[in-house]
């Protein structure tokens, strides 16, 4: 995407940040004039005596719902309202009428979109707060700030954002859970994320992060802040045009694919688990790649690679004089073409099936082999063959 910080980008930027501010102090400076009380009996938002006023929500009425309680307006039409506040271990409910709020809605609770068109003039989702959408349900809000809660997409779902949140400016998504098991359409590409907290979480086959136009919002993906979260569970993928740096974690237990080379600088981690493809992959000092899988690349390791179980790397595998393979005792690293060893062996083990003397295992399979490790932890023998290193418990 382009990345020109332009005069109208940044004004636009400033002005939702403002928005978002503004909105949010308007929202805890509000006083209810409507409190949800659930005198009523059956939890619906449109029975009058479930309401402090015993009348239901109007365009006037600034709406709290504190107690614990689970208020269900699936049922009602049409909602329009000038503010809501959904409290910490509240639920609230939404079917497929439209909801309209003047000015703002905050939720530290849980609020449920099934179908849902809803506009607002700003949303304020902190932590603990929680918004889970199923079916087909939008969102329209100039000032929608997602710092540190959490956006649900269920499977099957779709949410649409009609504008970028608060978090999403030049590319950039900075804060807020985005856990996606169905489809998130947001306005603009998303090129990095960045700072501590922010998660994208794309669980199962065919869930997506989309552009208004269908395409992958996520293919301008060029790294992964520090403390920040790139996860794809369940056989989720994804592809992205070019090289990926990863500061922070990103697993890998479905399908990721990068143009490039796939960076991992130091302090960051990789869980393996399914398919991790890359023109190459460089494990740098002071970093993390562990796990089970595929790794369809070569790789040069500075860091600390671990194997947990079986680890495949399709081409030829590096480690350098200050870097370290890692495994317990019985997993193995397979390498198809040449292994280019230095550094350590580190082997562990499972102190409640600790293995007896005499017992071996492959610690790593090659098609050719330059070098050996140069040290390896002490109780162990290894044996160099053909085609593999094996250990064996002294």
């Amino acid at each position: 995407m382009n990345r020109t910080y332009n005069v109208n980008t940044l004004l636009r930027a400033g002005a939702l940040l403002a928005v978002a501010v503004a909105g949010a102090g308007l929202a805890q400076a509000q006083s209810c004039n409507v409190n949800w009380t659930g005198n009523g009996g059956n939890g619906l938002w449109g029975t009058a005596s479930n309401w402090s006023t015993h009348k239901v929500p109007g365009t006037t009425s600034n709406v709290c719902i504190q107690i614990l309680a689970t208020v269900d307006a699936t049922a009602t039409s049409s909602i329009s309202v000038h503010s809501i506040q959904v409290g910490e271990g509240s639920s609230l409910l939404f079917g497929s009428g439209k909801v309209a709020i003047a000015t703002s809605l905050v939720n530290q609770g849980f609020i449920t979109l099934s179908g849902t068109p809803l506009t607002a003039g700003s949303i304020d989702l902190p932590a603990p707060g929680e918004i889970d959408i199923y079916d087909s349900s939008s969102i329209t809000s100039p000032a929608f700030s997602n710092a540190a809660g959490t956006v649900s997409v269920g499977t099957g779902g779709t949410l649409r954002l009609a504008d970028n949140p608060v978090q999403l400016q030049n590319g950039t998504l900075s804060g807020g859970n985005w856990l996606v098991a169905g489809t998130l359409i947001v306005p603009s590409d998303i090129s990095a994320l960045a700072s501590q907290g922010t998660v994208v979480d794309i669980d199962g086959l065919g869930s997506a992060v989309e552009g208004p136009s269908g395409q992958n919002a996520l293919a301008t993906l060029t790294s992964v802040g520090p403390g920040a979260v790139l996860a794809l569970f369940d056989g989720a993928s994804l592809a992205v045009a070019q090289g990926l740096t990863n500061q922070g974690v990103v697993d890998a237990s479905g399908s990721l694919t990068v143009g490039g080379t796939y960076t991992q600088a130091s302090g960051a981690t990789t869980n393996m688990g399914g398919t991790l493809s890359a023109t190459s992959v460089s494990v740098q000092a002071g970093s993390t790649l562990q796990g089970n899988g595929t790794i369809e690349s070569s790789i040069t390791n500075n860091g600390t690679v671990g194997p947990q179980g079986s680890l495949t790397v399709t081409g030829s595998y590096s480690q350098a004089s200050a870097a370290t393979l890692t495994e317990q005792f019985s997993s193995t690293l397979h390498v198809n073409l040449n292994a280019t060893l230095s550094g350590a062996l580190n082997v562990t083990i499972n102190p409640k099936h600790p293995p007896k003397s005499g017992a071996m295992y492959t610690a790593l399979t090659f098609g050719s082999l330059t070098g050996s490790f140069t040290t390896h932890t002490a109780g162990y023998t290894l044996t160099t063959n053909a085609n593999n290193i094996q250990v064996t418990k002294q």
